[in-house]
């Protein structure tokens, strides 16, 4: 490979690919907050041959148009005067799925220091321009990205479905002919070879190219490999080189504060964390997992410093979460600041009205009433919690968030009984295990106590999953459905469980024919279980059986 890699850098970097695009049918949304920017860009766009265009001057009116539309490119102003920057946009959209990875981003800006800012972040514009600029520099930026975006299409559509493996064999029919697009190619197999679970061939592509040219996300994706292949000391040792090199390269410290938090070292991690603050504010996500780290570290005053300046930097932002909001009363708390946390509780809920958000707030309420003393307000904001919601379809971290006001409140019963749904129902993840035993020891219980729970609880959702799944193998499918089936409507998040139960009624309608309830509540999980883990091989399974249906 390593030959294969020299030789198409080396040699063929500069062959042109044929392009042909029919830029009349592509859609375009512009995002710029002076009137007279947005007249030159809708005239050079149209000057181009550009026919379907919508032209906004807010992210909340861009947001409005991307609901009801898909576009093709994107050009959004850098400061864009609403506190939240063109950068901060593109990185909500990437981080929430909500363009495609075909989708042409790019950044126009006055910032001279853009290109800085560009480089500390993992999450970059496809292009971006500065101003001014004439107009036949923009149409030869977009001719290039337009080309790049057709050859890419295959590619990804399958990174939208979160096929890795379709991913991984697209780009290895494109890396055979080594054209100007090698390295890109590489970039983007070794990504999709790390979330197919197949870190060994990504660390293995990471170093061959690291061999001929030391690419910072080259080095950044090595270090990844190696801590998920349980290397953890060799990625730290690499994520510190990177740091003393590039000290503006931010998704560096964020992965090095991860693995330093993993470890149970949360006072490295926040001073890694405060590090990557001191060189650029980030992401609503770093400040998210800093102002969480502070907390649990026993660093509220961090915590409230921090989201507080993010909050009133993103006050009309999309890119706020009620739990922004949480993580800030739960700061105030923990420094005898109750009546301040209700305050902020209270501006939160004029803003987040969705039964996710509203059962964060009120639980978060809870917790500060009882702080403050009234304990009869803080008994019906955990009354209202409570009683919101399907539990099997809320996401574990409300259900932690739900747990920890139940046991502040002295109910203790019921924030066990959270907490043993919130591992079963996500037992192979470990970062709710974490956040579950922080929770517990936060309580009162010792930690073995914590680690005994945790595992009590995974034994129960393993065993049960493996019975299911002998009564099916002994013939037994009724058995088998009725138990499967009950444990996928209870623990929806479970992939074990739901891809389980899809693929026991799948079995019984070849073995037994046809049920049209049956095959709904098979095809149900089976959708299910691809939207939370698209490369799962019981899908695969399912598939093959189901294909032997007579119609």
């Amino acid at each position: 490979m390593n030959e294969s890699v020299k030789e198409a850098v080396e040699v063929k970097k500069g062959n042109k690919l044929p392009f042909e695009s029919n830029i009349a049918e592509k859609w375009v949304l512009v995002i710029d907050d002076m009137e007279g920017m947005r007249s030159q860009l809708r005239m050079s766009l149209t000057s181009a041959g550009f026919a379907k265009l919508h032209v906004v001057s807010s992210i909340k009116d861009a947001l409005e148009r991307m609901a009801t539309s898909r576009y093709d490119v994107i050009l959004c102003d850098y400061s864009l005067g609403e506190g939240t920057d063109g950068q901060q946009f593109l990185e909500y959209l990437r981080t929430n799925d909500l363009i495609t990875r075909n989708t042409i981003f790019v950044m126009i800006t006055a910032e001279q220091g853009y290109e800085k800012v560009v480089a500390a972040s993992e999450c970059a514009p496809d292009d971006y321009l500065l101003k001014p600029f004439t107009a036949a520099q923009f149409s030869a930026r977009l001719e290039k990205l337009l080309e790049r975006q057709e050859y890419f299409s295959t590619i990804d559509k399958a990174t939208d479905s979160k096929n890795w493996g379709r991913v991984i064999i697209e780009c290895d029919k494109q890396l055979a002919v080594k054209d100007k697009y090698f390295i890109d190619l590489c970039k983007i197999k070794s990504s999709a070879l790390m979330r197919a679970n197949r870190p060994q061939e990504a660390a293995n592509l990471y170093s061959e190219i690291l061999a001929l040219r030391p690419i910072g996300w080259a080095r950044l994706g090595l270090a990844r490999a190696w801590a998920q292949l349980d290397k953890k000391d060799q990625a730290k040792a690499l994520l510190q080189d990177i740091l003393k090199e590039t000290p503006q390269f931010m998704a560096a410290y964020d992965f090095l504060g991860k693995l330093l938090a993993a470890s149970g070292d949360k006072h490295g991690a926040l001073d890694i964390l405060q590090k990557a603050r001191e060189v650029s504010p980030g992401t609503m996500s770093r400040i998210r997992e800093l102002s969480t780290l502070a907390v649990s570290a026993g660093k509220p005053e961090i915590a409230e410093t921090v989201m507080r300046q993010a909050l009133q930097k993103h006050k009309y932002s999309p890119v706020r979460h009620a739990n922004d909001y949480a993580v800030l009363s739960k700061a105030l708390v923990n420094q005898g600041k109750a009546t301040e946390a209700l305050v902020v509780v209270a501006d939160a809920q004029k803003s987040f009205k969705d039964e996710h958000s509203s059962i964060v707030l009120a639980a978060t309420e809870s917790v500060a009433h009882r702080a403050a003393g009234n304990h009869a307000q803080a008994d019906a904001a955990l009354a209202k919690a409570m009683s919101m919601g399907d539990l099997s379809k809320l996401p574990a971290n409300t259900v932690i968030s739900l747990a920890d006001a139940c046991f502040i409140s002295g109910r203790e019963e019921d924030a066990t009984k959270l907490l043993r749904h919130a591992i079963q129902n996500n037992h192979e993840d470990e970062a709710i295990k974490d956040k579950v035993h922080e929770v517990l020891t936060s309580a009162g219980k010792h930690a073995s106590e914590a680690t005994a729970l945790i595992d009590e609880s995974t034994k129960e959702v393993i065993q049960l999953n493996n019975e299911g799944v002998l009564k099916a193998e002994a013939g037994q499918l009724e058995e088998a459905i009725t138990l499967l089936c009950q444990a996928a409507d209870r623990l929806s998040n479970n992939v074990q469980i739901v891809g389980n139960a899809s693929l026991v009624l799948a079995l019984d309608l070849v073995r037994n024919g046809n049920s049209p309830v049956k095959l709904g509540r098979c095809l149900h999980y089976r959708d299910e279980l691809i939207k939370k883990s698209p490369n799962h091989p019981k899908i695969a399974q399912i598939d093959s059986l189901l294909k032997q249906l007579k119609h």
